[in-house]
């Protein structure tokens, strides 16, 4: 390199009080590193389709991280180059000139790079589908993944902090030290932020809850749509958002439909006072095959239709049924069958179900 200089005509005359080789070099670096960021710019969109299309995340990896991994290159090509640069004998940079333009580069690279690996983290998940048998997630793994991601990207930003920091010359160690000091001052008015993190690694680790279950805490209800570091997000009936602390969370009481090993159904039919006994007693026996045979009940023998009550205007049958199904839609379809089964029953054995003011009219 110092060769090259030399052969600069006038390399060794001062413009400002720096040698013109040294500035033309430094022109040179500058315009390097900017060809650098330009040809990742350009090349990383052709390397990460090779290994994935848009459904894998690898176009949304790739839009966001162009510009930070393209400084990235950038700035350590400006750092290493500046480095020798300012190591030669002949070049006879200020003390000021070298340190800014030194912190400038490596403040580029380490910038660009902790963006970069905060993107990075995105292709977290394209591993966790190929490791994957089916190559789907389930919500336990989504609920898992996210956590990791966003452990991953504190991580990132802790680390990519303190190096910047070391870069401009802050002593760490006195940092460090003086957080000892004023640590309790710190956790003290940190408090909410760092239960809530604790909160956060307390749900990852218990798992009361994935992602797409639907749970209630007091009185908030809703579908789990994300769980972060600082917060767990719901959305509810009427499609709003709510957000609730982790750190609350961890405190209160989390009732979980979505963890449900089946659905218990107890409808109670009333049927005139009229009705005959045997023909009662065939009607009960009737729904009770109706539920052992629907297709989506469960737990048999828990199951019952019997005469539970003769009330002053009717007979009352208490039924017990046990849904195995996934969805409240489901629950509701799988509902609508068995009472359409009844009904059908009922007109089959001639059993009037009790109508008050038919009951009203005989009297």
């Amino acid at each position: 390199m110092e060769a090259l200089i030399q052969m600069i005509p006038g390399w060794d005359n001062e413009v400002a009080g720096l040698q013109v080789g040294l500035l033309v070099a430094i022109v040179v670096i500058v315009t390097i590193g900017l060809i650098a960021r330009q040809l990742v710019i350009k090349i990383l969109p052709k390397i990460m389709k090779s290994f994935g299309d848009e459904k894998d995340g690898i176009s949304s990896f790739e839009m966001n991280s162009q510009i930070p991994l393209g400084a990235a290159a950038a700035g350590f090509i400006w750092w290493n180059l500046l480095g020798e640069l300012y190591a030669l004998p002949s070049m006879l940079a200020n003390e000021s000139l070298e340190f800014w333009t030194l912190a400038f580069a490596q403040a580029t690279f380490l910038v660009g790079g902790l963006l970069g690996a905060m993107r990075l983290v995105e292709i977290v998940e394209i591993g966790a589908r190929l490791a994957d048998d089916d190559g789907e997630l389930d919500a336990g793994q989504q609920t898992i993944l996210r956590a990791v991601q966003s452990i991953l990207r504190v991580v990132i930003f802790i680390v990519g902090v303190v190096l910047i920091a070391d870069v401009f010359g802050f002593n760490i160690g006195a940092i460090l030290t003086g957080l000892g000091i004023g640590g309790l001052a710190f956790a003290f008015a940190a408090k909410d932020t760092i239960s809530n993190i604790f909160g956060a690694i307390t749900l990852l680790l218990d798992r009361p809850f994935s992602i797409g279950d639907w749970i209630k805490v007091g009185g908030a209800e809703g579908e789990v749509i994300g769980i972060g570091m600082r917060n767990t997000l719901l959305r509810t009936s009427t499609d709003t958002v709510l957000t609730l602390p982790n750190g609350n969370l961890v405190n209160k009481d989390i009732e979980n439909f979505g963890k449900r090993r089946w659905r218990r159904y107890q409808p109670l039919l009333s049927l005139d006072l009229a009705t005959d006994p045997v023909v009662l007693e065939k009607f009960c026996r009737g729904v009770e095959e109706i539920i052992f045979n629907h297709p989506k009940t469960t737990k048999e023998d828990a199951s019952f239709a019997k005469v539970s009550a003769i009330a002053k205007d009717s007979l009352e049958v208490s039924c017990n049924v046990y849904w195995d199904v996934s969805g409240g839609m489901e629950e509701k379809e799988s509902r609508e069958s068995l009472l359409l089964d009844i009904s059908s029953l009922a007109k089959e054995l001639k059993v009037d179900f009790y109508e008050p003011r038919l009951r009203s009219s005989r009297s």
